[in-house]
């Protein structure tokens, strides 16, 4: 119609009129500016969908009770989707399906609810689809109708975090792992001035250095004012040599912290080239205290002796080779000093071990105070000491000089009474020299000569000083051939019982004392002071008892089975020390059950030596024998350590009296008197005497009047080998002749 009223033209319209067609037009243009901004409306919400539709971070829109009503393509993603409409039909309840803790959306709610919109609520979620965990942040607001205010439904947009919280886990649980490490963990950075800069130390360092922080970073030497002084060359060397090769740098070394406290520190780092030039490490320090004062123990157990803190046997090696280097390099040679005590063995076993190790102690302090710092003072074991002397001139003369006044000077302070309480003994020692030049012998070599030097000094009086000399050697080897050839002999059983006889007072044999001989195949019959002692130095002192006693129970149970032999009795020597073995009783027992023996028949015979040593445990091992009937005798009786209180702890059936009393008795008023002493005692105490190295018919028949029992001596006969013993026993003119004898004397 509008159409058609335009197009009359100049025709005029009545006043009404005009005015319905002046509002007519204002109605279009309204219209028409209505379509535009429709137009305009639409394209902006385009614009706005599009850009909520590529947002980096998922846009929601959920009704009220939580049903999910639209999703951005960035949130499908998140939930492992490909478009909006698979998200919004596979989600049936967001709080159980995508909250890994359910409770954690009641949370967001309630906040929601309570304020109208929640911010960077953190909550871990499962990816929908995937159930994958993941970490995201979620904000959102409720949407109200403009005019009544209701709540119609709430928007907001969720952001993955999962790498975020991941980092901070990490960076948290390296916080805690590094403050409650033992060490600390560190980065350095060192330039060619070898100034240090500190780009991370982890808290351990306040433990370890028992300062704050800050103050450890103050300063450019990280470690250096905490470093002990002697180890700090030691220290920076370490870094240098890092420095130089870019090799790993794993140094040890002692600090002492703010405290005070000193403590051991290990020092791990791998070193890397940055492009300036300069040397950045990554590493770790740790406390090595608890194991480094581990092994010092250890090292000392090892390498020290226990009772005087000297270097010992294994340790004196080492410094012997140390002190041969230094000879060749500074072609100055050196002196060996080999040492043995005089007369230890009598106090140790008289005063017993604690007095004989209060002794030891103090001569090793004695040695340390006559030699240099550097030398070494050491320990071979029992009273035998070893002093290495370094640089004493510019010729083996000139040292072999400097040797003997040292070693004079060592002698002269050893020679110094010892004294505890009420005792004093009279101290010396032997002492051996052997010295060394920078083409001479490895270090036991040297040690083999300063020890025959030693038992050259010992030979010539003792107290004494001998310079080894070569032609020494001679004797040397020929001892050593000697000691092979009697172990041999031990461990093929070639030595052999020979038998001296024992006369009662009428004139019988009534039995023998058993003595080992050794008939060497080439030297023939070697003495028995001599092999004796071989045994004692290389210690097979317990296998030699164990031989005789074996050869001896042997022979006497053959003794037994002849009834002309059985009443024979026989005597064998036993050393303390194997009787004082763990294995002495049940070995002798087992001897005593194998040969059926009579045990009475028996007698085993100890040294005075047995006075000095534990009294309950060897009287309780003699009452254990005694219960089968076997004897014991005190040998040697007289001549130091015996006394009457002593003698009756111990259940002797016999003493035998010492052959230099009875040697002497026509001619020593003293010695007869104390043979009648001796004899007396024997009686009151209900012991048998035995007299040895009876030689004469005089020396018997005094022996006879007081009221000796057993005669033993070349005046009847010397040891001899069974066979012959059997017949001296049985001849009856040993009887005849004897009491033929001890009648003319009467």
């Amino acid at each position: 119609m509008l159409e058609n009223f335009s197009a009359i033209e100049g025709f005029m319209l009545p006043a009404a009129t005009a005015g319905a067609a002046a509002c007519l037009a204002g109605l279009t243009a309204a219209v028409i500016h209505y379509r535009g901004r429709c137009r305009q409306w639409r394209d902006e919400h385009r614009n706005l969908s599009s850009l909520v539709e590529n947002l980096s971070e998922g846009i929601y829109r959920s009704s009220l009770d939580g049903r999910q009503l639209s999703a951005n393509r960035a949130l499908v993603k998140l939930n492992g989707y490909e478009t909006e409409a698979e998200l919004l039909a596979a989600v049936k309840n967001i709080a159980s399906e995508w909250y890994v803790d359910p409770k954690r959306r009641d949370e967001f709610r309630e906040i929601l609810q309570r304020d109208g919109y929640v911010e960077d609520f953190v909550s871990e979620i499962y990816r929908h689809k995937t159930r994958e965990r993941i970490w995201i942040t979620e904000s959102a607001r409720i949407v109200h109708h403009r005019r009544t205010g209701r709540p119609l439904y709430y928007e907001g947009s969720v952001r993955e975090i999962t790498e975020t919280v991941t980092r901070l886990r990490l960076e948290e649980q390296f916080q805690k792992l590094t403050s409650n490490l033992p060490g600390g963990l560190f980065q350095i950075v060192r330039g060619r001035s070898f100034d240090i800069t500190v780009n991370y130390l982890s808290d351990g360092f306040e433990n370890l250095l028992e300062v704050p922080i800050e103050e450890i970073t103050a300063g450019r030497q990280l470690f250096a004012r905490f470093v002990n002084p002697d180890d700090r060359k030691a220290y920076f060397g370490a870094f240098r040599t890092s420095y130089d090769t870019m090799e790993p740098l794993d140094h040890e070394f002692r600090i002492t912290t703010a405290t005070g406290k000193e403590k051991w520190l290990r020092m791990s780092a791998k070193p890397e080239r940055l492009n300036d030039g300069q040397v950045s490490w990554h590493g770790y320090v740790s406390d090595i205290s608890l194991r480094k004062r581990q092994a010092l123990e250890i090292e000392e157990l090892a390498f020290y002796d226990p009772l005087t803190k000297l270097p010992n046997r294994r340790l004196l090696a080492e410094r012997i080779a140390r002190s041969a280097k230094t000879c060749r390099r500074t072609r100055k040679p050196g002196a060996l000093f080999f040492i043995d005590l005089d007369n230890f063995k009598s106090l140790n076993d008289t005063q017993g071990h604690d007095i004989g190790d209060d002794y030891l102690v103090e001569i090793s302090s004695r040695l340390r105070q006559c030699v240099r710092e550097t030398d070494t003072v050491a320990r071979m074991g029992g009273d035998e000491f070893v002093v290495i002397l370094d640089g004493l001139g510019d010729s083996e003369a000139a040292a072999a000089s400097q040797a003997i006044i040292a070693g004079n000077k060592m002698l002269s302070a050893l020679r110094r009474p010892f004294e505890r309480g009420e005792l004093r003994h009279s101290s010396s020692a032997s002492m051996g020299v052997v010295v060394f030049g920078e083409h001479d012998k490895a270090g036991d070599d040297l040690l083999k000569r300063a020890d025959i030097a030693m038992y050259q000094a010992k030979g010539a009086g003792r107290d004494g000083l001998a310079l080894f000399d070569e032609r020494w050697m001679n004797g040397e080897q020929e001892r050593f051939t000697l000691l092979e050839d009697f172990r041999r002999a031990l461990e093929e059983k070639t030595l052999e019982l020979q038998f001296q006889p024992q006369i009662d007072r009428e004139g019988r044999v009534a039995g023998a004392e058993g003595l080992l001989r050794w008939r060497h195949p080439r030297l023939g019959m070697v003495p028995p002071d001599r092999f004796i002692a071989l045994a004692e130095q290389a210690g097979l002192t317990h296998q030699l008892c164990r031989f005789v006693l074996a050869s001896g129970v042997k022979t006497l149970a053959g003794w037994q089975q002849n009834p002309e032999t059985a009443g024979l009795g026989l005597s064998l020597n036993v050393s303390v020390q194997s009787f004082s073995g763990p294995q002495f009783v049940s070995f002798l027992e087992n001897l005593l059950e194998e040969h059926a023996i009579e045990a009475s028949r028996l007698t085993i015979e100890f040294t005075e030596h047995v006075m000095a040593t534990d009294q309950t445990l060897v009287a309780n091992r003699m009452n254990a024998l005694k219960s089968s009937g076997l004897r014991f005798s005190l040998d040697d009786f007289g001549i130091g350590y015996s006394s009457l209180a002593r003698l009756k702890s111990l259940p002797f059936d016999e003493v035998k009296i010492d052959g230099s009393f009875v040697r002497d008795i026509e001619n020593s008023d003293g010695d007869r008197a104390l043979v009648r002493t001796i004899l007396a005692m024997a009686n009151t105490l209900g012991l048998d005497a035995v007299a040895e190295h009876v030689e004469t018919r005089s020396q018997e028949a005094f022996l006879y009047a007081f009221g000796c029992d057993l005669f033993q001596g070349y005046l009847y006969a010397a040891a001899m080998p069974e066979t012959a013993f059997l017949e001296f026993a049985r001849a009856p003119e040993t009887a005849a002749s004897v009491d033929d004898a001890l009648r003319a004397q009467a």
